[in-house]
């Protein structure tokens, strides 16, 4: 297509080659009529089969009206749309900086840095209200005014939201669904969202800070396979004074899953503009090994073991995908590609420098807290297809309470509100093997679903939520709605109070979780041990028969129900979540606390104004079995 410098679209005098992809070739041109300079796209017939050639010019008709209704001041505008000659062309504003491609190489300032891709943001958080996404985001496609204002281009791969499915094969012509060292792990698969043009505009961002983009390899198939199996390049690695936050921004834009990163890129703005602007980031908090691990792919969050799973990972789409590709090149694909390397060329992109891989980060020690085995086995019947352990999609370990009765309440001098004593049945439920710790709720609010607790302390600690030390204790300061919200994230709810008693005592009418011995220090953090919350995991000798931590002590927990007299009456309204009321607490906790002389027993309820917070309650939560 040289031949056409010097030609003329119509009013458009064709001057120089600007660049040239997988789908068209751009140029430099000057318009007579209002004599000024303009780019125009032209689409290369040569690249494509004469089949396909019908539904690539409807992509492109496709392309210049969509962004023919768009108007943004950080995005590159449509004047025209014709065709010449058979080729069809699209006439855009022409901005003499060059892009952004042209700058990359080393590292940037972070703060040059967001405050060039924050427009960006912006022109792609207007689009997505406007139902497009774009699917192409990369630094060849943000071009730079004369002044370096920042300007986002090339929609030739926008895809419509609630596109119908015979429309479907607009996209899917094999000649190009992006760039493969900045498309989301989703978009492989054909599942593009508007959390992929976040997570390639987060891999455009991490460039620019680093000097390197994530995931490098000479083919496609080998940016696909990284990608798949290899966590994310800490950006400390190529800049180690980063802020803490700066790094957790990109972690989160990076996430392989969707679900784990920003919401929508208005949320990812905010948070850009919270790094500029020196305020606490949503992605921050405590940063422990396992969250960053997890977070970035090397702790693989297992599904339930039901026989149907909870959710739908892209994981193994991802892994069939890298075998087809496999099996396309050995049935001859790479002398097909090889002949046409224009495939998988970006757009307006010179020849790239294919920098080398960071050294692959050594395995970091887990968080976790350590599978235990019981010092009390439980001896209750399950069935052999459910499993008395799972991990959750969140990877927090959660025990079985196998379905059947068990006796609820006491009519001994216990606590007065737990008389009379009932026999009463359960289904069976899951529920977390430990209190929610710190960690565990972090990422919660790391994932922007979850609100930060009311005070970052404890009861004498001044840094206890955000401090790494306390990461295995259990958090603090959240109220009701706080510890409901961090539960229905994981997929759950809070446990009733039968559900936690039934867990904490068993179906033996023992009075506390290890049997009827008065408690000691040994068995449970209560009155007079720390004068403070220990690890979830810290008192081996206290757990319920089913092998539940923490069921006695250390901190009171929230259940779902509301405060009612006894006996326990599943349907008379108290475990309904939308009715205003105090909420019932169980366990005890290490402070003599709400009028409580420290009484731990499975059975001792407190009431609480489902508003209050303080460094006395925590909670745990349940998981109903899948019908």
């Amino acid at each position: 297509m040289a031949g056409l410098i010097g030609q003329n679209f119509g009013r458009y005098q064709i001057l120089e080659r600007l660049g040239e992809g997988g789908m068209a070739t751009v140029y430099k041109a000057y318009d007579t009529r209002l004599e000024r300079e303009v780019a125009i796209k032209v689409i290369r017939r040569e690249a494509f089969p004469p089949e396909e050639m019908d539904l690539l010019l409807k992509r492109f008709e496709r392309e210049s009206k969509s962004l023919a209704k768009l108007s943004h001041p950080n995005i590159v505008g449509v004047i025209d749309y014709g065709e010449y000659e058979g080729l069809p062309y699209l006439v855009m504003v022409y901005l003499p900086g060059g892009t952004l491609k042209n700058r990359l190489g080393q590292p940037m300032p972070w703060r040059e840095a967001v405050q060039m891709i924050l427009p960006v943001a912006h022109a792609l958080e207007y689009v997505h209200e406007h139902n497009i996404i774009n699917r192409d985001v990369k630094p060849s496609n943000i071009l730079l005014t004369d002044k370096g204002q920042p300007m986002l281009t090339d929609f030739g791969l926008v895809k419509l939201f609630g596109e119908q499915q015979k429309d479907a094969t607009l996209t899917s012509s094999g000649t190009g669904l992006g760039t493969p060292d900045y498309m989301a792990p989703e978009q492989w698969t054909g599942e593009p969202t508007a959390q992929s043009d976040l997570y390639s505009l987060g891999v455009v961002l991490y460039e620019m800070i680093t000097g390197h983009r994530p995931y490098v390899a000479d083919t496609p198939a080998g940016v696909l396979l990284k990608q798949a199996t290899e966590p994310l390049p800490l950006p400390k690695l190529y800049v180690p004074d980063l802020p803490k936050d700066v790094e957790s921004v990109l972690l989160k834009a990076l996430a392989k899953e969707p679900k784990d990163r920003y919401p929508d890129m208005h949320v990812f703005v905010e948070e850009l503009q919270n790094l500029l602007a020196g305020r606490e980031v949503q992605a921050s908090s405590i940063k422990t090994s396992r969250l960053r691990d997890q977070m970035t792919g090397k702790v693989r969050r297992d599904q339930l073991d039901f026989p149907k799973p909870a959710r739908k990972s892209a994981f193994p789409i991802l892994i069939v995908a890298v075998i087809g590709i496999v099996l396309f090149f050995a049935a001859g694909g790479g002398y097909w590609l090889w002949n046409n390397p224009q495939i998988f060329a970006p757009v307006m992109t010179p020849t790239q420098q294919v920098l080398p891989s960071p050294t692959e980060i050594p395995p970091t020690k887990t968080a976790v807290p350590p599978t235990v085995t019981p010092t009390v086995e439980p001896s209750l019947p399950t069935a052999t297809s459910i499993p008395s352990e799972i991990r959750d999609s969140r990877n927090v370990p959660m025990i079985l309470i196998p379905a059947g009765t068990f006796n609820m309440g006491s009519d001994d001098t216990g606590d007065v509100g737990s008389r009379p004593a009932q026999e009463l049945y359960l289904d069976a439920f899951y529920i977390d093997k430990f209190e929610v710790t710190n960690e565990m709720y972090d990422a919660c609010v790391f994932a922007v679903e979850c609100r930060k607790p009311q005070q970052g302390g404890s009861a004498t600690r001044n840094t206890y939520f955000a401090n790494p030390v306390y990461a295995n204790f259990p958090v603090l300061y959240v109220d009701w709605k706080m510890a409901s919200a961090y539960c229905k994230w994981r997929g759950g709810r809070l446990p009733t109070e039968a559900e936690w008693e039934k867990a904490a005592r068993g179906t033996d009418g023992r009075l506390y979780p290890w049997g009827n011995q008065e408690p000691d220090c040994s068995l449970a953090n209560h009155v007079g041990c720390v004068a403070d919350t220990t690890p979830v995991d810290q008192h081996k000798a206290g757990v319920s028969p089913y092998g539940v931590y923490g069921m006695a002590g250390n901190v009171w927990e929230w259940t779902s129900t509301l405060f009612r007299p006894y006996p326990y009456k599943v349907d008379d309204g108290r475990e309904d979540q939308d009715v205003l009321g105090e909420r019932i607490a169980r366990g005890g906790s290490w402070h003599v606390f709400g009028g409580n002389t420290g009484n731990v027993r499975a059975d001792t309820r407190m009431k609480l104004d489902p508003g209050y917070f303080g460094g006395y309650v925590g909670f745990r939560c349940a998981l109903p079995l899948p019908e």
